[in-house]
């Protein structure tokens, strides 16, 4: 916000200190109301438009912490700045633990004042920013291609959100269908690794035998049909992202590699002794409850707690019914683009039966 569309209320019951207030403030290019009395003070402010409070404590027809406690109930986001008489410290304090910003002492410090006027309006500004973030986050209905707006999804974009500029690794966990590669991209374009590679692997896709030499290469002659070194696909992934798609499936006998890559940063390729240096960032991904995966055998508990730094849960569609019509909206939309035809509607009772 521009100083010139700030409005600031000076209330002081000496008249040439207020002025004084009042010519400052307004140099530096605020707007500012006086107020001699604690009851034009709270005429004045219940008019509304003042961004901060400059308050005497010591005013004389009310205690000014009264009118100070008036502004904050009215509106809690005016920073009220409350100002002392030597030897009034006490009655300060009070005052701030009653939601004053700050308390300056009598005789005022114009360079000070000014300072901790800023300070007030900057974190005014912080809290307002906050506000309007969570009432957009409250409302996004799509983020990142997810669509959704109910609580659960909501918490997942806060969580995307708070986790994706990190390098720690992250585990999505829920059924078949509930779009947790989708999350994955979120993730990582949302992330500082954003520019670079994103090298998704499908471990129930791949083969056994084939799935160590696609994460981490060979060298020529390794095995039966090793006819030239091969990359591996943690080193394409070097600066960016690796997602391991149902990573319960990979075989067990492998999973202990990919720890010793996650710990020491470091592989080495089928068939090769040295060792290569890599910087990814680890998302993977189940199906399976992680629980259930590590009773049954399939997936290593250390491996687990190495891979679940952040753990997202997405639910069932079944469990967050009120997505259900912004979702049946999208993909009708979606089909009418792509085949160039008139975007269906569908009726209430068609809604009910969703």
């Amino acid at each position: 916000m521009e100083k010139k569309d700030v409005r600031i209320l000076v209330v002081d019951d000496e008249e040439s200190a207020a002025d004084s207030l009042r010519l400052n403030l307004t140099e530096e290019g605020y707007a500012v109301d006086t107020a001699g009395t604690g009851s034009r003070a709270i005429e004045l402010f219940d008019q509304g438009g003042h961004h901060l409070a400059i308050c005497d404590l010591q005013l004389p027809d009310m205690d000014g912490l009264e009118v100070m406690r008036h502004m904050k109930d009215a509106r809690p986001n005016t920073e009220v700045i409350v100002v002392t008489a030597h030897g009034t410290t006490p009655k300060a304090v009070e005052a701030t633990k009653a939601g004053a910003f700050d308390f300056v002492d009598k005789p005022l410090d114009f360079e000070e004042l000014a300072l901790r006027v800023q300070n007030a309006l900057k974190h005014q500004e912080l809290i307002d920013e906050n506000a309007n973030l969570r009432r957009q986050m409250s409302t996004r209905s799509e983020y990142f291609n997810i669509i959704g707006s109910s609580k659960p999804m909501q918490t997942i974009y806060e969580t995307i959100d708070a986790v994706a500029k990190s390098d720690a690794n992250v585990l999505i966990v829920g059924e078949s269908g509930t779009g947790k590669e989708l999350i994955a991209n979120a993730i990582h374009y949302n992330s500082l690794r954003a520019r670079k590679p994103f090298i998704k692997v499908n471990c129930a896709a791949l083969p056994k035998e084939l799935i160590e030499s696609e994460l981490f290469g060979h060298t020529k002659g390794a095995f039966t049909g090793a006819h030239a070194d091969k990359e591996g696909l943690v080193q394409h992934a070097a600066g960016g992202s690796l997602m391991l798609d149902e990573i319960a499936e990979m075989p067990v006998e492998l999973q202990p590699k990919l720890l010793r890559v996650l710990q020491e940063r470091s592989y080495r390729k089928i068939g090769s002794e040295k060792t290569y240096a890599v910087d990814f960032r680890l998302i993977s991904s189940t199906n399976r409850p992680p629980a259930d995966a590590i009773r049954d055998g399939l997936l290593r508990d250390d491996l687990f707690y190495r891979i679940s730094t952040i753990t997202i849960h997405v639910p069932p569609l079944r469990d967050r019914s009120e997505d259900i019509q912004l979702l049946t909206e999208h993909f009708l939309h979606m089909y009418a683009q792509k085949y160039d035809r008139a975007c269906l509607l569908y009726t209430s009772d068609a809604a009910d039966d969703l």
